[in-house]
């Protein structure tokens, strides 16, 4: 039993549309959240990587990952608490909340009282962890190799995301006729 007197839910969480979880983080991108996102906004990728994304290091220590850009605290894309890119947002955004980015008291601790964390708890899936993961570290290993996002180059990396997610229909939108011919 929580303080306020409620029982932690244990059931599905339910977004109250606060927009905390979109205020005040930076949201790193793989490989693919660029060509999705850039898709569904009917820009090319490298325009999209161009207006809409920076690269930037962590700490001195680390290389250089793209995240998003933001304008002020907030996520470029909220628009009143309401994400404009829902449908296609950004992996780290789609596995929110999740125990996946650190432990479920560091994420109640970023969110406010009124925000459903605080009653719920969110599941822990393991085979979301590893595909997060493994689309971050194909990322690093572009990134390692390449220093800028550059689609041309980009495409066998993203294709490798695809497998590892099962999207059929990404990697069909991704190479087109170009799969039918081989």
């Amino acid at each position: 039993m929580r303080s306020n007197g409620s029982m932690l839910n244990k059931g599905r969480f339910e977004c109250k549309r606060c927009g905390a979880c979109c205020k005040g983080r930076d949201v790193p991108l793989a490989l693919d959240d660029i060509l999705r996102l850039s898709e569904f906004l009917g820009m090319d990728p490298d325009g999209f990587f161009s207006e809409c994304c920076v690269e930037m290091a962590i700490d001195e220590n680390t290389m250089a990952l793209p995240f998003l850009k933001r304008y002020g605290e907030a996520c470029q894309f909220l628009d009143d608490n309401i994400c404009r890119v829902h449908f296609v947002k950004p992996s780290a955004c789609e596995y929110m909340p999740s125990t996946i980015f650190g432990s479920l008291e560091h994420l109640r601790a970023r969110m406010p009282s009124s925000c459903a964390i605080q009653h719920t708890k969110p599941e822990s899936d393991e085979r979301l962890r590893r595909i997060y993961m493994a689309s971050m570290m194909i990322t690093a290993i572009y990134y390692s190799k390449y220093g800028t996002f550059k689609f041309r180059l980009a495409r066998p990396f993203i294709y490798r995301i695809l497998l590892f997610k099962r999207s059929h229909e990404g990697i069909r939108k991704l190479f087109g006729n170009e799969i039918a011919q081989n």
